[in-house]
């Protein structure tokens, strides 16, 4: 099926794209691109997983924190 773009600053991209990564065809950069872009989508991290993350790093400076407080206080 052929890839009809449109959009000449899209095209531009496209064929920019094929360049730089030396595809034989505009359709095969489009897809090599396409195909890059969901591979990083797919491996970032879920919003959850970034809030629990972050939860726990804060909870790790907190007791750090209060740790130091306390060797302080009994110095």
């Amino acid at each position: 099926m052929p890839l009809y773009i449109k959009d000449d600053a899209i095209d531009r991209l496209a064929r920019r794209y094929q360049a730089l990564t030396k595809s034989p065809t505009k359709t095969e950069a489009v897809r090599l691109a396409l195909q890059k872009a969901l591979d990083e989508e797919l491996t970032k991290p879920a919003l959850a997983e970034v809030a629990v993350a972050f939860c726990r790093n804060l909870r790790r400076k907190a007791d750090a924190k209060s740790g130091n407080d306390s060797a302080e206080v009994s110095a």
